[in-house]
């Protein structure tokens, strides 16, 4: 099953802090998706920061599996969700789309839950002076899009694209971004393969056998690219795009359990 999904706010997530930079990275994890898709509802206030992704995910992992969203090019974007087939050699200029952006925000503490101190009750450190909280954000932007997977093991494909919201909320701002949702026939292969798609680290125990390249992310890192032998599912692209391969079978976490 294939979720493109449309970003229609600007969309903040900590995936690499660096000084007063909060950097939103390329990718948006699984962790995020089995939550905004509403298979799973975590805690409204997690106190002491103490992700339970594996409790949450305990009854449902084994079923089926959310692949991280990959960024997609402007043209796809256009082909897509604009519905325009452009033609090598004969595209008009396109406006910008999608791509990242870089604010300054001043005076906003950047936390999930802020105690609303009186004047006269704030701590002491804090009594008497000025204390502006400051920083830079590069965000997702309004009209990225980014595709995932969903590889159902037990099920019927078509009920579990039925359950998929059409518009979800992401990000640490509950940003609105659009989904469309539509199954498509994978096939299941077994031999060499090189992956093309990202998938977390802890989500498959096969080695490696090279080309490999991964990206550290907040809070689970990614494999974008391996080569690998065993099981795998390759799934047909419209177009001249290349098929998707994943490994199989991916189970959420599946190192960590």
């Amino acid at each position: 099953m294939e979720c493109s999904i449309e970003t229609l706010d600007r969309t903040l997530y900590a995936s690499r802090e660096v000084g007063d930079l909060v950097d939103t990275g390329d990718y948006i994890l699984s962790t995020a998706l089995y939550h905004a898709f509403g298979f799973v509802s975590g805690k409204y206030i997690n106190f002491g920061n103490k992700p339970s992704y594996i409790e949450e995910t305990s009854e449902i992992y084994k079923k089926f599996y959310i692949t991280p969203a990959k960024p997609e090019s402007v043209g796809e974007y256009v082909s897509k969700i604009l519905g325009v087939q452009v033609t090598k050699g004969k595209a008009k200029p396109l406006p910008y789309l999608g791509g990242h952006s870089v604010s300054q925000w001043n005076a906003r503490p950047h936390q999930y839950a802020v105690k609303n101190w009186k004047a006269a009750d704030l701590p002491k450190d804090q009594k008497g002076k000025n204390l502006p909280k400051f920083g830079r954000e590069r965000v997702l932007d309004q009209q990225n899009l980014l595709t995932a997977y969903i590889l159902p093991y037990e099920g019927d494909a078509v009920s579990l694209a039925a359950r998929i919201p059409r518009y979800v909320r992401l990000g640490k701002k509950r940003s609105k971004a659009r989904i469309r949702a539509r199954v498509v026939e994978g096939m299941l292969d077994e031999g060499e393969f090189l992956t093309n798609h990202p998938f977390g680290i802890y989500d498959y125990d096969g080695v490696p056998l090279g080309d490999l390249i991964s990206i550290k992310m907040r809070p689970v890192p990614l494999i974008v690219q391996g080569r690998y032998r065993g099981k795998f599912v390759r799934i047909p692209c419209a177009g001249k795009r290349d098929d998707i391969v994943l490994p199989y079978k991916l189970e959420f976490l599946k190192a960590k359990r």
